[in-house]
């Protein structure tokens, strides 16, 4: 793996650290009600945003489109940073050709064999599987019944994601959580297109990182 010869830590000025992370795919018509699914990443709670199939029960306060609110299972004392990136959705209409140097993703594997991706552009060592992504080596039927798309045209449909007010309120709550801890500790979150508040697409993959403090003292600069 890549980690092997690397030494596991880094090095900071900052007390007791902590770095959470999540990444999700924006479904708004989920009936889940959260208004996204597939939720992945540890110290994370839930993540609420704008749903069309709001749900008794499912605890989302259901913010107007464009706002996210990522709810975490515990307290913290401090807000250092955070950054953001997102993977765009895909056209939704799936192909079973090719266009030389054109961008595709694979969202069927169907029957195509390993040297019928290689040959559609899949490069040597990379293993064909759903979400997959290349640059097309021909133009032509891609063989078997597998297939590809395009990523959607506008993409996520957002440019940015920042936060909103000031996370350090909000980073200790007596109150409970979806967990049923003692945490309500949350960060809401704005995406923007243009300067625009903007829903991203649904069937994107929003991905989040925040970079906490889990001690109370502050060290010179801070």
């Amino acid at each position: 793996m890549a980690n092997r010869r690397y030494v596991q830590f880094f090095n900071t000025l900052h007390k007791m650290p902590v770095l959470l992370d999540c990444n999700f795919i924006v479904d708004s018509a989920n009936g889940n009600g959260l208004g996204q699914r597939s939720l992945k990443g540890p110290g994370i709670a839930q993540v609420y945003m704008h749903t069309s199939a709001p749900l008794v029960g499912s605890g989302n306060p259901n913010p107007l489109a464009g706002y996210i609110q990522v709810n975490l299972a515990d307290n913290y004392n401090r807000y250092f940073g955070g950054f953001s990136g997102q993977v765009s959705p895909v056209s939704g209409t799936p192909l079973t050709s090719t266009t030389a140097n054109h961008v595709y993703v694979i969202v069927s594997l169907g029957t195509t064999t390993l040297a019928q991706w290689q040959a559609a552009g899949v490069p040597v060592g990379i293993t064909p599987a759903v979400g997959v992504s290349f640059v097309a080596a021909a133009t032509g039927a891609i063989g078997g019944t597998g297939a590809v798309e395009v990523i959607a045209t506008a993409g996520s449909g957002i440019d940015h994601i920042e936060v909103v007010g000031d996370p350090n309120t909000t980073l200790i709550s007596s109150g409970p959580n979806i967990l049923g801890g003692s945490s309500g500790a949350y960060i809401l979150l704005a995406c923007f297109a243009g300067g625009v508040l903007t829903q991203p697409a649904d069937g994107s993959v929003v991905g989040l990182s925040f970079y906490l403090s889990n001690s109370s003292i502050l060290n010179q600069g801070e």
